[in-house]
């Protein structure tokens, strides 16, 4: 047994030396552990990475020191862990030393340690160093349930009164900890749709046939990752990997947009495991909504594409233009619901025609009614549907369907359609041309004032509602 007047002037002896030398360094962990969020919650305890101080100076054993290791703010220790931590010694290259380590105190903000050397610490060169492992701290609550959120330790090595330090000047800090999402949702915009005005069941019917779209059918997919990325997050033990089949419940999906025209039970979800989810959509709807099970999806940090399919009914236009978006939430086992990033513009369907509106026009006899078009490109082919006023009939003239010639084409209004009763409506063109290659206006004139109103017709089932 050491007489305390000698660890005294020791320890004294060590702080001079400490001050010349300034060099011990936290090495390890070299980088942070990561921690799903998905398994967190804020009192979720979590076993930290083994943490290694390397000693900067000699120590003799006359020399015997303290170390006190504290958990970053907002974080604290489990008070059994400060135990199960008792430092450890590691000697890299030829470097030589042995110590016994004891605890001093042990709490929810501080673990510490008295180091009693029992053999000299050598003093320390560019391989040849001696460590300190602590092994096993819980943190039993911190903020690492927020995706992004770190989490550090700070040593502190003093003499045995902890009145000075040694071997540094002050406490060293170092991040141990760090938390994001193991799962992922990736929903990249699909722009290949488009709406086919050659449709054998009529103009805008159905879909250009091109990648997985054919005649009735359209298909879009996105990608749930399981913990996929290029880090692997961990359950609170630290050591094994997050994985949804295991530790979690289920995912929620929403698509929105606009489901006029589809078929009755006509959109269905794909999967690449598991019983297909059931879909809720109707065509008069403006969502649709399925649920992943956890047997839906692959195991073990792999990606799962989920692909969805829009079957048209045939019986109306599709427009020529449609925007879908995707939003999901993940329901785990321990942390919070997590809110997967989709994508508002997921799903963006355009056409091989264009069409251009007008939700007013007249065909009585007594006014002027005719619609100009102005075609930039080569002569195409246009049909018009015509709606009237409930109660009213509709009968198609011999302009319902004709040729727009390169250049300005005008068309009486009664030549495309008349009504019973009021004479009044509204009608969509639909042309065989690329949007933007044809523009028009409506006319009507009052023979009697004279009253010449112009106004352009518009695209519809655009967001913008901008002209052709």
């Amino acid at each position: 047994m050491k007489k305390f007047a000698a660890k005294a002037v020791a320890s004294a002896v060590g702080v001079v030396c400490a001050g010349l030398a300034h060099a011990g360094s936290i090495t390890a962990p070299a980088t942070t552990a990561k921690y799903a969020v998905e398994s967190l919650v804020s009192t979720t305890d979590i076993t930290l990475p083994t943490v290694v101080y390397r000693m900067g100076v000699a120590r003799t054993v006359a020399q015997d020191f303290t170390v006190i290791v504290t958990p970053s703010a907002g974080s604290t220790f489990t008070a059994a862990s400060c135990t199960a931590a008792v430092p450890t010694v590691s000697l890299a290259g030829t470097a030589t030393g042995a110590f016994t380590a004891t605890v001093k105190r042990t709490g929810t903000t501080e673990c510490a340690y008295e180091v009693d050397v029992t053999t000299a610490f050598s003093t320390p060169a560019a391989n040849d160093h001696v460590s300190l492992n602590f092994a096993g701290l819980v943190l039993d609550s911190h903020n690492l349930a927020t995706a992004g959120s770190t989490a550090a330790v700070t040593l502190a090595l003093k003499d045995l009164g902890e009145t000075a330090f040694i071997d540094n000047s002050g406490s060293l800090t170092a991040n141990v900890a760090t938390s994001g999402n193991a799962l992922t949702m990736t929903a990249a915009a699909d722009t290949a749709t488009k709406a086919d005005v050659n449709d054998e069941q009529g103009p805008l019917f159905g879909f250009v046939t091109v990648g997985d779209d054919v005649d009735a059918v359209a298909k879009a997919s996105f990608i749930i990752g399981n913990n996929s990325g290029a880090t692997t997050w961990l359950l609170p033990d630290g050591a094994t990997p997050w994985d949804f089949t295991v530790n979690g419940t289920d995912i929620d999906v929403t698509v929105t947009g606009n489901f006029q025209g589809l078929a009755t039970g006509g959109f269905l979800v794909d999967a690449p495991v598991g019983t297909d989810p059931t879909a809720t959509a109707t065509a008069a709807g403006t969502t649709a909504t399925f649920t992943l099970a956890t047997t839906n999806i692959n195991a073990g940090q792999t990606n799962s594409t989920i692909t969805t399919t829009f079957t048209s009914a045939r019986t109306a236009s599709l427009g020529t233009a449609r925007t879908f978006g995707i939003s999901a939430v993940g329901d785990v086992v321990t942390g919070a619901d997590v809110t997967l990033s989709g994508n508002t513009a997921w799903w963006v369907w355009g056409a091989n025609a264009s069409q251009l509106m007008t939700p007013y026009f007249t065909t009585d006899s007594r006014f002027l009614s005719r619609y100009f078009f102005l075609n930039t490109g080569a002569a195409v082919n246009y049909s018009a549907t015509c709606y009237a006023e409930t109660g009213n009939t509709i009968t198609y003239g011999a302009a319902q369907t004709g040729t727009l010639a390169a250049g300005q084409t005008a068309i009486n209004a009664a030549s495309v359609c008349t009504f019973s009763g009021n004479t009044r409506g509204a009608v969509i063109f639909t042309i065989n041309a690329p949007i933007n290659a044809v523009k028009a206006n409506y006319q009507t004139v009052d023979p009697v004032t004279l009253n010449n109103m112009i106004v352009p017709m518009t695209r519809p089932y655009n967001n913008a509602n901008t002209t052709e």
